[in-house]
């Protein structure tokens, strides 16, 4: 079994929180990012498993693709910290891709905790 889980985050870990503390990051803020909670990674990896589905590959996200910035704009709409973070500066490097996991979700019949990165921080139901 092969899993293949995208950036994963919790309030105090993942790329929101790097580059909160960085401030001024020299990455493009259109770059799409794919996402998914610690808990909800462990937890699909842990459905996978008891499957027992072997030489399969399986990809783990939360359906919710969003760019640098909205992250970090999202992180600010918040309130949850106590740093403010400052701007993405690059202008180069790929855009990345917007993936979906509705397959694996279907298949293993696992639904996310955190729907969104938006939902996890309480600016969405």
């Amino acid at each position: 079994m092969h899993c293949f889980l995208n950036n994963s985050y919790q309030k105090g870990r993942g790329g929101h929180y790097f580059w909160l503390k960085k401030g001024l990051v020299e990455q493009r803020p259109d770059h799409i990012i794919n996402m998914i909670h610690y808990e909800d990674a462990a937890s699909l990896a842990i459905a996978i498993l008891k499957k027992q589905l072997h030489g399969r590959i399986f990809l783990g996200c939360d359906n919710l693709p969003l760019s640098r910035q909205e992250i970090m704009d999202y992180v600010d709409q918040s309130g949850k910290f106590s740093m403010k973070f400052q701007s993405f500066t690059g202008t180069s490097g790929p855009l990345g891709k917007r993936l979906n996991n509705s397959k694996t979700r279907a298949e293993i019949g696992w639904e996310p905790k955190y729907p969104s990165f938006p939902q996890f921080l309480g600016l969405q139901e």
